[in-house]
């Protein structure tokens, strides 16, 4: 037997012993619904997105640092091109430090998956 039940067809199919056809006619009268509760937990509901200077002041940093390069001699990398911190200031070994530190830290946030949880799942009769 199909119902709709909010506006979607649902297939309702009955396996029971019950042979007095009006006892499984009045169960059939009944309207079925399923309440539940979503619980969503996300550390990343707000996307700040860095301006396109910042993105590569810290993929450059990312790839300097992975080089060997420690953060002076990055601060001293930048200074040399006249590449400015995202405040236009000259680099220092700890504002290198500090952006690769706040980068990886972003980095982690937005790759994190969020959790999904279904509970007090329920079947009401009406």
């Amino acid at each position: 037997m199909i119902k709709e039940v909010f506006g979607t067809e649902l297939l309702v199919q009955n396996h029971s012993t019950v042979t007095n056809l009006s006892e499984r006619d009045e169960f059939d009268s009944f309207q079925y619904f399923i309440e539940f509760t979503v619980t969503v937990s996300s550390s990343n509901l707000n996307n700040y997105f860095y301006s396109e200077h910042q993105q590569y002041l810290y993929d450059t940093i990312k790839e300097l640092h992975g080089k060997g390069l420690g953060y002076k001699k990055i601060s001293n990398w930048f200074n040399d091109r006249d590449i400015k911190t995202p405040r236009g200031s000259e680099f220092k070994g700890n504002y290198v430090f500090s952006i690769l530190k706040k980068g990886r830290i972003r980095e982690v946030r937005l790759n994190r998956e969020s959790e999904w949880n279904i509970h007090s799942v329920k079947i009401v009769f009406c």
